[in-house]
């Protein structure tokens, strides 16, 4: 009779460990995915934009999807062409397409 009653205490205080553990490692990922989610939130509002017609190509690297190459394409275009006046102009340069152009629309001015 102690062996079953010892037993059975074992296994509920068993079970009471690893229902407190679970719940421990549950708060912590939400607690990491909430910061992670709060930077993601405060690097897209806080980007400044970019003036097409004045950024460097490090600065236009800044956009979303463009690389160094593409930059120095949209910095030798309007060298070659002078400013842009629309966003559908940047469809004119090699690399960059509409979908490029739609991604940043909000993050790009004149």
């Amino acid at each position: 009779m102690k062996l079953s009653l010892t037993v059975t205490a074992l296994f509920v205080c068993l079970c009471c460990f690893i229902s407190s553990h679970s719940l421990a490692a549950d708060t912590a990922k939400s607690e990491s995915t909430k910061k992670v989610t709060k930077v993601m939130d405060n690097k897209s509002t806080n980007m400044q934009k970019v003036n097409i017609n004045k950024a460097s190509a490090q600065e236009l690297q800044t956009l979303k999807g463009i690389g160094q190459a593409k930059a120095k394409a949209i910095v030798d275009y309007r060298t070659k062409n002078g400013k842009f006046t629309d966003l559908q102009q940047l469809t004119m340069v090699t690399g960059i397409g509409e979908k490029l152009v739609n991604q940043n629309s909000k993050n790009m001015s004149f």
